[in-house]
């Protein structure tokens, strides 16, 4: 499995995963030009993708999605939210080709509803080919955010950004996975002493925010394990965090877990690519 970020944080995330020779991205949200360039640098045509996953309707997450709707015949898998907000941002903003396309790649079946399991916490799973994904509830201030577990085999991929908190009933299903991208989003007390709107910061650490480098790190202490090789973390508030406090928090919870970091490669991700890894 190789994973590639393109880019992650509040100027737009983009990550491609090609498993089982399935090439499929997650999330939309630089520009198509910055997209392409990346892609050609991993010898991938855009083209020849073959699935899209949305996570939610922030920008910094579909800039690049009216551009695909003209463009591509990619299937977009995204929950029935996110398509409603989506839909419900272009008709406000007087866009009705989009909205026409969208219409029309629904009735054609390459924009694909993901649904939860009896209304429950738990979505239904699917797959690309021989590629199996887990849809994973998030807790976003967005109409229905989601993440995601890409399998190959016995291997998977976590992928967790723009989440308030894990839920602990994710926890069997996210386990041991060889690579996680979860979210690291800011330290509390610059977030506090920062010149956000105090509203804006109660949002930011509220259960519908983004999770702090403290919390981050507890959820990776309760579900890494012996498979784990790679942790990037992601959606690192520029303002609002540093590298270093990342780093020191991730020392002191991983100690007082007792949890032995040796062979795994862990990387702070920016609004630039990072490192391709091959899992």
């Amino acid at each position: 499995m190789r994973i590639k970020v393109f880019s992650s944080g509040s100027d737009g995330n983009s990550t491609i995963v090609v498993s089982n020779n399935k090439k499929i991205l997650i999330d939309l949200g630089i520009t198509r030009k910055q997209i392409v360039e990346n892609l050609n640098k991993m010898d991938i045509d855009i083209l020849d993708l073959d699935a899209i996953l949305i996570t939610h309707e922030h920008t910094d997450h579909i800039k690049a999605l009216p551009t695909m709707l003209k463009e591509c015949q990619i299937p977009i898998y995204l929950s029935k939210g996110t398509l409603n907000s989506i839909y419900d941002m272009y008709k406000a903003s007087g866009k009705t080709k989009l909205i026409e396309l969208i219409d029309k790649r629904f009735n054609e079946g390459s924009i694909i509803i993901l649904s939860r399991t009896n209304e429950s916490l738990f979505y239904d799973s699917f797959n690309i080919g021989s590629v199996y994904v887990d849809v994973l509830p998030a807790f976003h201030d967005a109409a229905e955010t989601l993440g995601y577990v890409i399998h190959e085999g016995e291997k998977k991929l976590v992928y967790m950004t723009d989440t308030g908190y894990v839920h602990d009933s994710l926890w069997p299903i996210i386990n041991d996975a060889e690579a996680y991208i979860l979210e690291s989003n800011h330290d509390p007390e610059i977030l506090m002493a920062s010149n956000r709107p105090y509203n804006l910061k109660i949002r930011i650490l509220s259960d519908h925010g983004h999770m702090s480098n403290e919390e981050s790190m507890i959820t990776l202490a309760n579900i890494m394990g012996p498979k784990t090789k790679v942790v990037l973390h992601a959606h690192v508030s520029q303002e609002c965090n540093l590298s270093q406090l990342i780093e020191l928090t991730r020392k002191k919870v991983f100690d007082s877990f007792g949890i032995d970091t040796e062979g795994i490669e862990f990387e702070i991700l920016h609004p630039y690519p990072s490192k391709e890894y091959n899992v």
